[in-house]
């Protein structure tokens, strides 16, 4: 499942990969704050013509671009097949480009007008490239020629491909957050699985009953619960669980927000997890995603608070018997969506070719292929292949339940102005106990709103 010269902040510089299902392989995931330099002219959104019928013996060749590589390519080939098959007038071709220079080379091709006829973006750079005028907005498509019910799709699936009030992406993959667990360690220590409706209070008291220091050497061997360090996309969860958020709905405030009580309560409760109940394991090195620990891949960690990713090679793992459980509420039940998709070019010349392609891509039709290494977006194949009653899988489409807003989409400036301050500020309050929390969440507060206000006076 699985950026004229300028420099431009990715949130989530891999776009999330395909998590696959069954026998398949855990993917590899690359999510990190990337800071990219490369040449860009102004973009110019015109409005293309529809193309003609192709000649007699003529093809309309469209291409297609993703983040995705190896194994993951599969689906996509899969779905250009059969598309292809009941398309003749159309042929599809796939561009992958893997690791960290998927977004340089395409923001470098639409400068250029010679990007993808289709691309895949990650949810938090749809704000970016929107702005850049490198996508067609679809809403007339969807309603035009070749209608699109969007009806169909599973709940929040749709919003992370929005920006400004009009559709600019349709879903790929996605995943909210859950908390695996390993069965194997709970039975061992008599303490009951999570349950539906659990809270922060469970969370805590299970964590302190599975974290062991087996040998008595003062030091753990088994921790309650591995948890995601310095990932800021990941600890939007806890403030929308604790009632809170990271900026105004308009886009203009991170002071009153990123330092509202709310906030700092939140920042408190994680990082007593790490400093005071000593239930989670210290992050292993900062500069990897989410703190790059491996304690619940090696048998060492009763729980893990993390999206659908690794599930595939959790399934396989012999130190792992796996159970998965929604986020626990805080003052809330919430939680938070990370999402794939794609969307037409602007400078493309074939506009409704690419529609129709699009349409099949991320409609029922490839949902058929993508429910095979992912949870597909189309409530009724999802339904029908039995991934919502699937004790695993209905955990992750029960959560799309409690989907609360990321901080991305009320402002294109998240990753420039709020992600290097809060990404400091959890460093800080994990690697000492004795920082003060308001203090901290107040100055990160005021660093992300010098920057916000210096790009909106721009």
């Amino acid at each position: 499942m699985r950026k004229i010269a300028l420099i431009v902040n990715v949130l989530m510089v891999a776009v999330i990969l395909l998590s696959g299902c069954g026998s398949t392989p855990e993917p590899k995931v690359i999510v990190e704050t990337v800071e990219v330099e490369t040449i860009v002219t102004e973009v110019v959104t015109a409005t293309p013509q529809p193309e003609g019928e192709p000649a007699e013996d003529a093809k309309m060749i469209l291409r297609v671009g993703t983040g995705d590589s190896g194994e993951g390519l599969n689906p996509h080939q899969e779905i250009i097949a059969r598309f292809e098959e009941e398309n003749p007038d159309i042929l599809v071709q796939l561009e992958a480009v893997s690791g960290r220079d998927y977004y340089t080379r395409l923001l470098t091709q639409i400068a250029a007008g010679d990007a993808p006829d289709i691309m895949q973006i990650g949810d938090d750079a749809v704000p970016m490239f929107v702005g850049k005028g490198a996508f067609l907005p679809l809403d007339e498509f969807i309603t035009g020629a070749y209608p699109l019910d969007t009806g169909i799709y599973l709940p929040g699936v749709l919003e992370p491909g929005q920006w400004e009030g009009k559709q600019w992406m349709l879903a790929k993959d996605f995943t909210p957050l859950g908390v695996y667990y390993n069965k194997k360690i709970f039975d061992e220590n008599g303490v009951e699985y999570p349950q539906e409706g659990w809270t922060w209070d469970d969370l805590l008291e299970k964590a302190q009953a599975l974290t062991q220091d087996t040998d008595g050497d003062g030091r753990n061997d088994i921790w309650g619960i591995q948890l995601t360090a310095n990932w800021t996309t990941g600890f939007e969860y806890w403030i929308a669980a604790n009632g809170g958020q990271l900026i105004s709905e308009d886009g203009s405030q991170f002071v009153g927000y990123m330092d509202s009580p709310e906030t700092i309560e939140a920042v408190q409760f994680f990082s007593d997890l790490y400093n005071v109940r000593k239930v989670a394991p210290p992050p292993a090195d900062f500069a990897l995603w989410a703190g790059g620990n491996a304690e619940f891949d090696n048998g060492q960690a009763a729980m893990r608070l993390f999206g659908r990713w690794p599930q595939a090679g959790y399934k396989e793992n012999p130190n792992i018997d796996l159970g998965v459980a929604g986020v626990p509420a805080g003052k809330e039940q919430a939680n938070i969506l990370f999402w794939g998709g794609f969307g037409i070019f602007s400078g493309t010349k074939h506009p409704v070719a690419a529609w129709r392609f699009l349409s099949y891509y991320v409609g029922a039709e490839g949902s058929e292929v993508w429910k095979d290494w992912a949870i597909p977006p189309v409530a009724s194949v999802a339904e029908e292949a039995g991934l919502t009653e699937d004790p695993i899988e209905g955990v992750w489409i029960s959560e799309l339940d409690h989907l609360a807003p990321r901080a991305y989409v009320f402002t294109p400036y998240w990753g420039e102005a709020a992600d290097p301050a809060l990404r400091k500020a959890l460093e800080t309050v994990l690697i000492d106990p004795e920082a003060d929390t308001a203090e901290v969440m107040q100055q990160a507060a005021q660093e992300a709103q010098a920057v916000l206000d210096e790009k909106l006076s721009e």
